[in-house]
C-alpha cells in the first residue's frame, strides 16, 4: 500500500559530498581509552567525494512511502525501491502522536546510535498557526537553546572540571549578566555541582565554568567537533547549522549557556546524542537502508561507518551519567516519573538534555529534548523539538519521552505477547 510520509522530508535532497574529518591528538591513560582524545580538532584531507544522490537513488522521493512486509520503502525509477531504514511502527506512533496534539512546528529524529540509522522522521506543521511548509527535522535555524550545555560540559570535562566540582551563584534563571558570572561572596549565596547544574540547566554556574576554564578558540573547536557550522554527515543535504563563537566576555558565556547564538536541526540535535551514547564517535546518519533492482539485485547497501571521533570514551561516559540527572530530579523529571515517584520507562536509564527559549513578535517557544535509552547500553537516541505559540500544546521532553516509552517499552512487550500467543489453527 502507497502512502505519503507523514513525517513527511520535503524537497529535493542532494547527498553530502563531501565532509571535513577531524583528529583529536591525545594520550591514553588505559585500555578503556580510545586511542585518540580531545584536546585539539585538526582537519584532515578531504577524502574522495561519494557518490551524489541522484547518481545513487534515481528517483529517490523519501516522501513515497510503500509499506512491504513490514518494510518501509520508497519506488525509484527503472522499477527499483529504496528500503528506508525507519522502524514502520515507531514511525507511524510518533507523526500520530504530533498531528493529535496538532503541534503548531515540531519533529521527532531517532537514531540507533551505533549504526546512524534513522529509526524516526516524524513531523507536523500546524496548518493554522501560519508556520509554513515542513523541513522541520532539517530546518537547522531553530536556537540550540540549553541542549548547547552538553559541548560545553564536554569541554569543560577535558579541561579537567570533575562533575562534583561545586559552583556558588546567584541569578541567571532568565537571562545572564556580567555580574552572574563574577564570583561575589555576599550575593553567591547558593552552591551546587557541576553534575546537579546540568540536570537542572542551572545557567550561571555552567556560564561560570565556561568563563574561567574555557577560551573562545577551546569552545569554537568543540562546537566544531559537535559538527556546528558545516553540512552533517547524512546521506541528503543539509543546512549549517550556524555557529557564533563571540569574542566578548558577557556573550560567550551566554552563549555557553545556550542563549542565542547556536543554532541546529531536530537532525543535528539526535547525532549530539547519538555521538554521547556511542562512547564519544560521531555516526553517519542514513535514512536508505539497500536499494533493491528490478531484477532483485542489491545495487547500494548502507554500511554503518563513523564520522568523527568527537570526544573521548571517558569524557561520553561521565558526561551520560551527568545527563542522567536531568530525568531523575532535574529539568526533565516529570516527563519521566509521575507525582508518585512512580518511572513511566520501568527499570531502564534515560540519559537527556531539556532546552527552553522564547522569542517575541510573532511569539515563538521552542523546547528541546535530546537523550538516549538504556543509558548503560544505548539502542536509541532522540531529539524533539516543538515550537509553541502563546497556546503551548505539548514540550518536547513529553515527545521524547513518548518515543522512548513506546520503543524500549510499548513494543518490546508488544512482540513478547505476539511470541507468547499460538497460532491459531486453520480449518482445512
Amino acid at each position: 500500500m502507497r502512502k505519503r510520509l507523514s513525517s513527511v522530508l520535503l524537497g529535493t535532497f542532494s547527498v553530502l559530498a563531501l565532509a571535513s574529518t577531524f583528529a583529536f591528538f591525545a594520550r591514553t591513560s588505559s585500555a578503556e581509552e580510545p586511542r585518540t582524545e580531545a584536546r585539539a580538532a585538526t582537519p584532515r584531507p578531504a577524502a574522495a567525494a561519494r557518490p551524489t544522490a541522484r547518481e545513487r537513488f534515481h528517483g529517490f522521493d523519501p516522501r513515497v512511502q510503500e509499506l512491504h512486509d513490514d518494510v518501509l520503502r520508497s519506488p525509484l525509477g527503472d522499477g527499483a525501491h529504496a528500503e528506508l531504514t525507519l522502524d514502520p511502527r515507531l514511525q507511524d506512533f510518533l507523526s500520530r502522536l504530533l498531528a493529535r496534539y496538532d503541534v503548531p512546528r515540531g519533529a521527532v529524529v531517532a537514531l540507533e546510535p551505533s549504526t546512524g540509522r534513522v529509526l524516526a522522521w516524524a513531523e507536523h506543521v500546524s496548518e493554522s498557526e501560519g508556520f509554513g511548509e515542513g523541513d522541520v527535522a532539517l530546518d537547522a535555524s531553530p536556537p540550540t537553546a540549553s541542549v548547547f550545555k552538553l559541548v560545553t560540559s564536554a569541554a569543560l570535562l577535558d579541561a579537567g572540571v570533575s562533575p562534583d566540582e561545586r559552583v556558588c551563584y546567584h541569578g541567571g534563571a532568565s537571562g545572564l549578566e556580567l555580574e552572574n558570572i563574577l564570583d561575589d561572596p555576599r550575593r553567591d549565596t547558593r552552591c551546587v555541582s557541576f553534575t546537579y547544574a546540568l540536570g537542572h540547566s542551572t545557567n550561571a554556574v555552567l556560564a561560570k565554568l565556561a568563563d574561567q576554564h574555557l577560551d573562545r578558540a577551546t569552545l569554537r573547536r568543540y562546537a566544531t567537533a559537535f559538527a556546528f557550522g558545516q553540512g552533517l554527515p547524512f546521506e541528503l543535504s543539509t543546512p549549517s547549522s550556524e555557529m557564533d563563537v563571540p569574542a566578548g566576555r558577557l556573550e560567550r558565556a551566554r552563549a555557553s549557556a545556550g542563549f542565542w547564538h547556536m543554532h541546529m536541526s531536530p537532525l543535528h540535535g539526535a547525532l549530539i546524542a547519538a555521538t554521547i551514547a556511542n562512547d564519544g564517535r560521531m555516526p553517519h546518519a542514513a535514512i536508505v537502508d539497500r536499494v533493491v533492482g528490478a531484477d532483485s539485485d542489491v545495487s547500494y547497501r548502507y554500511e554503518p561507518a563513523t564520522y568523527r571521533a568527537v570526544i573521548p570514551r571517558r569524557t561520553a561516559r561521565t558526561l551520560a551519567e551527568m545527563m542522567e540527572t536531568t530525568t531523575t530530579t532535574g529539568t526533565a523529571r516529570h516527563y519521566f516519573r509521575d507525582d508518585a515517584g512512580h518511572e513511566f520507562l520501568p527499570g531502564i536509564r534515560v540519559a537527556g538534555k531539556t532546552g527552553t527559549l522564547s522569542s517575541e513578535r510573532p511569539y515563538r517557544g521552542y523546547t528541546w529534548f535530546v537523550g538516549f535509552a538504556p543509558a548503560d547500553a544505548p539502542t536509541i537516541a532522540v531529539a524533539a523539538l516543538i515550537v509553541n505559540t502563546p497556546e503551548w500544546r505539548i514540550k518536547a521532553a513529553y515527545a521524547a519521552r513518548e518515543a522512548l516509552r513506546y520503543y524500549l517499552v510499548e513494543e518490546p512487550h508488544r512482540r513478547a505477547l505476539e511470541a507468547a500467543t499460538p497460532a491459531t489453527p486453520t480449518n482445512p
